[in-house]
């Protein structure tokens, strides 16, 4: 089966600006045309041009070497770390000769949300009785055990320093929550405590980065 060119394609449209079913057939389609066909076509009759260039290419020296790859074909060799490079997630950032600092998906998340609470609980019994994933990232301060979720709408984190002595539980809520008492509250409820488990309330009008300091 030739694979048809783009422009052959487009000269098949029937005058109703589609496709029959033999004709599709003929070009190896199934019937009803999957989405994205048009572009497999194009991809493998692209490749079929490509062919007689790489099978023509010549051997390298002593004639026993695979013949050089297309350019845009072959596999590209990236080189390993420069040697004075420090690992990308290692703090801290900026002083080092690698000019790479790797982002966390925490670090990322963080910039949509806000501390508004601590809580006394240990993570690991608040995230039994919700059961949540606790996940293991880190940010310029060290590592972090993270989890996001959400209730009835309104989106919280639960974040803990892993190697910190730091007796609180960080609550965030997602800076569009404006109430925060409604959202505690919540938090609360169905955690089944009272506000007896809140260590702090933030002043978010004093600390308005909403970072732990």
């Amino acid at each position: 089966m030739t694979m048809p060119s783009p422009d052959e394609v487009e000269a098949a449209r029937t005058l109703a600006g589609g496709w029959t079913r033999d004709q599709l057939a003929a070009w190896g389609v199934p019937w009803p045309p999957p989405k994205g066909w048009r572009q497999r076509l194009a991809d493998q009759w692209h490749a079929a041009q490509q062919e007689p260039h790489r099978n023509a290419a010549p051997s390298g020296p002593g004639g026993g070497e695979k013949p050089a790859a297309a350019p845009g074909t072959g596999v590209v060799r990236v080189p390993g770390p420069e040697a004075d490079w420090q690992p990308a997630t290692v703090p801290p950032y900026h002083v080092g000769n690698n000019p790479v600092s790797q982002v966390s998906p925490w670090q990322y998340a963080a910039s949509f949300y806000r501390i508004v609470a601590g809580l006394t609980p240990p993570l690991e019994t608040v995230a039994a009785r919700l059961r949540l994933e606790v996940e293991r990232t880190w940010e310029e301060l060290g590592e972090v055990d993270v989890a996001l979720f959400r209730i009835q709408g309104t989106e919280f984190a639960l974040s803990r320093f892993a190697h910190r002595q730091d007796p609180h539980l960080f609550v965030w809520l997602n800076r569009s929550q404006r109430d925060i008492e409604t959202a505690l509250d919540l938090l609360l409820g169905t955690l089944g405590v009272g506000r007896e488990a809140v260590a702090f309330i933030e002043d978010q009008e004093g600390d308005p980065s909403g970072t732990p300091g």
